[in-house]
């Protein structure tokens, strides 16, 4: 009996079309925030964080709103946000309705804790004391930490350091971390710490806001996520609330956070889909 020859089909050829219908498809995020860096603005960043760490080690201030202490980074932070322009940091039109249902809900949901923090607890100053506290730590820790830190990494690894998109995920990754930990060694928060259950809260916060900005760039989703935190955790304090319904509160705040973060970031066109795993078995070899 003779063998009988089998011959194997030729490869076709495939289109990308076609493989991209065959492809495993992940939303994944296109680098950092946009924001455009330049020499005197990462020194800028880097002396309002050096400032207010020393500020509060040795309690400078510049003063007080009610009790709570107001920082004088706070103007530095300032001259920040004016030299990046507050559009790039999340207040352009096309950002905000990107954002529209955190804005619309957390920001009604805010402006009702002032205001019963200052009804019910009779502390109207207090009430915006926290809510400067809150600014002003997002904005020193959040965005002038990540910006010197993750710049000054991309500097060491020969990338571009005025470009935070182009500064790949070590330098963003460096960057939160540091400054969660500036954030968490705080005077404030220290005193806090009497266990690891008490210190895990503060760094995973920090690093929790610090993603968001960092992906979005958008820097007033945490301010809002702050200061309620710092109203619950004030109003919990004085006996006003019931310490479970300041977690539910937390828990409820920072997965909005994130859940807006995705929906912003997809329709900003930052975070897209695209092919994780792409079948070739099909191509013409050359």
């Amino acid at each position: 009996m003779s063998a009988r020859r089998v011959t194997a089909p030729a490869p076709r050829d495939v289109d990308v079309h076609e493989l991209t219908l065959e492809a495993r498809w992940a939303a994944r995020w296109q680098g950092w925030a946009d924001w455009p860096l330049t020499a005197p603005i990462v020194a800028l960043a880097g002396l309002a964080v050096a400032l207010d760490v020393a500020a509060a080690w040795t309690g400078t201030t510049l003063g007080s709103v009610g009790p709570v202490e107001v920082s004088p980074a706070l103007p530095l932070a300032a001259a920040l946000v004016a030299s990046l322009g507050v559009a790039r940091l999340g207040a352009s039109r096309r950002s905000l309705l990107a954002w529209r249902e955190l804005a619309v809900g957390l920001g009604a949901v805010v402006a009702l804790a002032t205001l019963g923090y200052a009804l019910l607890l009779a502390r109207p100053a207090e009430a915006a004391g926290l809510l400067v506290a809150a600014l002003g730590e997002e904005l020193v820790y959040r965005l002038a930490a990540v910006l010197v830190v993750g710049a000054l990494c991309a500097r060491l690894l020969r990338r571009d350091w005025r470009t935070p998109r182009a500064w790949g995920a070590a330098p963003g990754l460096v960057a939160l971390g540091v400054g969660a930990l500036l954030f968490s060694v705080l005077p404030g928060h220290v005193v806090q710490m009497t266990n690891l259950a008490r210190t895990v809260p503060f760094a995973s916060l920090a690093l929790l806001l610090g993603y968001t900005v960092l992906r979005t760039g958008a820097v007033w989703p945490a301010v809002l996520v702050h200061a309620l935190l710092n109203l619950t955790t004030m109003a919990a304090w004085r006996g006003a609330s019931p310490a479970g319904v300041r977690l539910a509160i937390a828990a409820t705040a920072l997965g909005a956070l994130v859940a807006a973060a995705d929906i912003a970031g997809r329709r900003l066109g930052v975070r897209r889909r695209v092919p994780s795993v792409i079948d070739l078995s099909g191509l013409r070899p050359d």
